[in-house]
């Protein structure tokens, strides 16, 4: 595995948004019974979960980036790139980032990209955000995540329905003294171990023309896959940039699951204070866990964020871990997005509203 590096750039700020609506471990009790669901959530670390019921990925991202430039971070018509990364598109076309464009009211001459991509997706829309302000294409940048997951699960499969949560993230980035060294890989031949489907079929006098199938996970193989691939790939970085476990300020792991975490952490070496586990009361978020963590972890924007390695890793399957410098960064507390109401029903609605920091 080979380390780039992508010079000039820093994290300025990063927040996230989640929905209001909670799944808590008596709601999964209902449908599953007490005892599976004590069982499941002992070694997931997932008690309850935020779901919503009428939101779109649109509406939370839109919330997660208004929560940003509402602390005076930058002004929307200064960003000239957003990248938004999402499985869950509100439609098929136009994609997601141009719904978010126009609520913000971010400039006609703003570069918007659409990134289809799962649980490494942050990492790897923080390569192309580098890129782009290294480059001087950009420069200030939202990288934007965002998943309504909860919407493609099979209501009756518990393993499933007791990890997936719904949320959204904001990360401004602009030029800065910083660096971003980074590995990534895929393994496309690993693809049926998390997907989605789609069915294209054309009725006669139907608008329909395909259907999104239910999420499907082979735990198993996931589980494999991580526990080979992220230790080597984070001791892989570390050796390359004269880095160590013991050196490492902050390790932030896509938030699978408790277990693998746990699991994880003893294989690469870093002390648990090291390494946060920020799973319980969100759920696995996909691309959007590891701005939660960032978002609400103390050490961010102190001097003991200077060394510091997100990890991502899942659906491609893929994985990437960078390194960066986190002392400048700004951590702005999540907001929670309320359900619409009935006459609150457009994508984008919420994007005026003031919300609940």
């Amino acid at each position: 595995m080979s380390l780039l590096t992508i010079e000039g750039v820093a994290i300025r700020a990063v927040t996230a948004a989640l929905p209001e609506r909670r799944v808590t471990e008596e709601d999964f009790a209902e449908l599953f019974g007490a005892k599976e669901v004590a069982r499941i959530a002992k070694s997931t670390g997932i008690q309850s979960i935020r779901e919503t019921k009428t939101l779109h990925t649109s509406d939370l991202i839109i919330a997660a980036c208004r929560n940003l430039l509402d602390q005076g971070h930058a002004a929307a018509a200064d960003i000239d790139g957003l990248i938004v990364v999402t499985q869950t598109p509100d439609s098929w076309v136009p994609g997601v980032g141009f719904m978010v464009q126009q609520a913000l009211g971010l400039p006609q001459h703003c570069l918007v990209l659409n990134v289809a991509a799962g649980c490494s997706g942050y990492i790897s829309a923080l390569v192309q955000a580098g890129a782009l302000i290294s480059s001087g294409a950009c420069k200030k940048i939202l990288l934007c995540t965002g998943d309504v997951t909860t919407r493609i699960l099979d209501e009756r499969d518990r393993h499933v329905k007791m990890l997936f949560g719904d949320a959204a993230s904001a990360t401004l980035l602009e030029p800065g003294a910083g660096k971003f060294e980074f590995i990534c890989g895929a393994d496309g031949s690993g693809g049926a171990a998390l997907q989605s489907d789609i069915a294209y079929a054309r009725e006669e006098g139907s608008h329909v023309c395909a259907t999104i199938q239910r999420l499907q996970m082979d735990g198993t193989a996931v589980m494999n896959f991580a526990l080979n691939r992220v230790p080597q790939t984070v001791k892989a970085l570390l050796d390359a940039t004269g880095s160590s476990a013991a050196t490492l300020d902050l390790l932030v792991l896509h938030q699978a699951n408790e277990f693998m975490l746990n699991y994880l952490r003893r294989m690469i070496g870093v002390a648990a204070e090291k390494m946060p586990v920020d799973i319980d009361g969100v759920g696995n978020t996909s691309s959007t866990s590891i701005p939660i963590v960032l978002s609400r972890h103390a050490t961010i924007g102190t001097p003991q964020a200077e060394h510091v390695v997100l990890c991502g890793f899942g659906a491609g399957l893929s994985w990437g871990a960078l390194k960066v410098d986190l002392r400048q960064t700004t951590a702005v507390a999540r907001c929670e997005v309320p359900e619409k109401t009935a006459l609150a029903d457009t994508p984008a609605s919420i994007a005026g509203e003031r919300l609940q920091a």
